[in-house]
């Protein structure tokens, strides 16, 4: 069956820029079915804002035809820097919308969430339009970052033009109250209008998924911001 996987790990900023840059074993993983790498940002921080930066830290999302061959790659990773202590969170898919390359392979389990739930998106954005996304973006942002309903969450990027987002939910009614914009504001479905209007992205994906186990502790330099 098939699990995603989204980790982060703090390491040295040359290791995270090596990663980050040339990843090129990763396509030779057994069972490795995706992989995206991306450089983490405190969500809700300001964009010029150097705290905003986390360059020491890296985030890797995979889709994996199994469990097994997760823990096969953890145990004899192609690169050192999985072999920091780190975070990471394993899940299964159950709703997606848009299209991203490589995650539309992803199965969808049939199930009703009664507990906690992730939120994930992928996307890869118009540079054209890259001024107005941060414009829509930021509020959603503080949005996420302040609803009650989360647990912890962050945004990332890589050069040039890809972004993600990345949010562990109490429950899915908290989640779908943020999205609809029944609790806490409606700058998420405000944005969404917009990017329905006008589209932000070349390719945008978002699924919802249930965690099926977490490891390591989320990174103490990823905190919200106050």
């Amino acid at each position: 069956m098939q699990v995603f996987s989204y980790h982060v790990i703090e390491a040295p900023v040359l290791a995270v820029g090596l990663r980050l840059f040339a990843s090129g074993a990763l396509r030779r993983v057994p069972g490795l079915l995706h992989a995206e790498r991306f450089l983490p940002m405190r969500m809700g921080a300001g964009i010029v804002s150097p705290s905003r930066y986390r360059w020491r830290a890296w985030v890797f999302v995979g889709l994996w035809e199994s469990e097994p061959h997760l823990d096969r790659f953890l145990a004899a990773p192609p690169y050192s820097i999985f072999e920091r202590p780190g975070y990471h969170v394993r899940m299964r898919a159950y709703r997606r919308w848009g299209s991203y390359r490589g995650f539309d392979q992803a199965t969808l389990d049939d199930v009703t969430p009664t507990g906690k739930v992730v939120g994930l998106t992928v996307a890869r954005l118009k540079l054209t339009e890259t001024l107005r996304f941060a414009r829509w973006g930021k509020p959603v942002e503080a949005l996420v970052r302040d609803h009650p309903g989360l647990v912890h969450g962050a945004v990332a990027f890589r050069p040039l033009n890809r972004f993600s987002t990345f949010s562990v939910w109490q429950d899915e009614d908290a989640m779908v109250g943020m999205v609809r914009g029944t609790v806490g504001g409606k700058s998420h479905r405000d944005a969404m209008i917009e990017r329905a209007r006008r589209d932000f992205h070349y390719e945008f994906t978002t699924l919802r998924l249930v965690p099926i186990s977490e490891h390591g502790a989320w990174p103490g330099a990823m905190q919200l911001p106050a």
